[in-house]
């Protein structure tokens, strides 16, 4: 990577990362609309995370001039992607790095808006998240942890953006989708756990960035257009997604058990479990379910 551009008086630098595996067109389409922000000082890293197509070829033949490509020989996951990009921003001086999934679309004040509500006591940053298919309809607009199984509630997904969504807060948890990164703060609470290949890293890093003290803000008037899961088929029930889905819930579930009510969780879990165990085979998606139970216990053998 070069060194970044100075900045201008009181412009923080920061560095959008992009992950790319498989999908060249598509981060092209994210890549130009963080160049569309209207933030200054913004650099972008896009790094190829061992695509076997021709992603590397067609990245390195359509990046605007002055985007960087890194290309990773194989595919280590998602969190170990993510934390190639954080430990180059922190090389290199950056004050801040913008995480975004390479089907989710900034709007051009998305960043601006970010930076507005900043104070160095702020771990994460997240925009308020729509689905790209519906930009009325909300993806993302509150985390909060439900204390006895810390599942995600409140969340907003799937209603129309309205009143009850337009107060920017603190929040429990951010999701990955795309966050804003205080990388001042990352010698103490460390990067993505990259024992989780896909799903619910960004859940882990919330607890553990609260843990040390860091506040994690949704910004209402930061905007985001999220595809949705284009990597693993959407959010249908393909054997690729319920696998990891299911593998990182247990890694998570057993790292996390004391941080909120064991017995509630176990029975919580266990019970969900056999749910969607038997969803899949009532539906006749015998492929599916089996990759939900090999990731159970993968994910089981995994946090041993």
């Amino acid at each position: 990577m070069n060194p970044q551009a100075v900045s201008p008086s009181g412009s923080p630098r920061i560095l959008a990362i992009v992950i790319n595996w498989q999908q060249s067109e598509i981060s092209l389409t994210c890549i130009h609309a963080l160049l569309a922000m209207t933030t200054p000082n913004l650099n972008i890293l896009v790094i190829d995370n061992g695509s076997q197509d021709n992603s590397v070829k067609h990245l390195q033949e359509e990046l605007p001039p002055g985007v960087e490509l890194m290309s990773l020989p194989e595919n280590s996951g998602f969190a170990a992607g993510c934390n190639h990009g954080l430990k180059q921003a922190i090389a290199h001086g950056y004050d801040h790095a913008l995480l975004i999934n390479n089907d989710a679309f900034a709007a051009p004040s998305m960043l601006t808006e970010l930076l507005k509500e900043n104070t160095s006591d702020i771990g994460l940053l997240s925009p308020k998240i729509y689905y790209d298919t519906n930009r009325k309809r909300l993806w993302f607009a509150n985390g909060k942890m439900n204390p006895w199984t810390l599942d995600l509630q409140e969340t907003g997904r799937g209603q129309l953006d309205g009143s009850a969504w337009q107060t920017s807060s603190d929040v429990d948890y951010l999701l990955g989708t795309c966050l804003l990164v205080n990388l001042a703060a990352i010698p103490q609470v460390g990067l993505f756990d990259d024992t989780f290949f896909m799903y619910f890293e960004d859940l882990d890093w919330s607890i553990r960035w609260r843990q040390k003290g860091y506040r994690l803000r949704l910004v209402t008037n930061a905007h985001l257009y999220h595809r949705v899961a284009v990597s693993t088929g959407g959010e249908q029930d393909t054997s690729l997604r319920r696998y990891h889905l299911a593998r990182s819930s247990v890694i998570f579930w057993r790292k996390h058990l004391i941080s909120g009510n064991p017995l509630a969780i176990v029975l919580f879990r266990a019970g969900s479990s056999f749910k969607m165990i038997g969803r899949l085979l009532i539906k006749g998606k015998t492929n599916v379910a089996s990759a939900y139970i090999r990731g159970l216990r993968d994910g089981w053998r995994v946090s041993s």
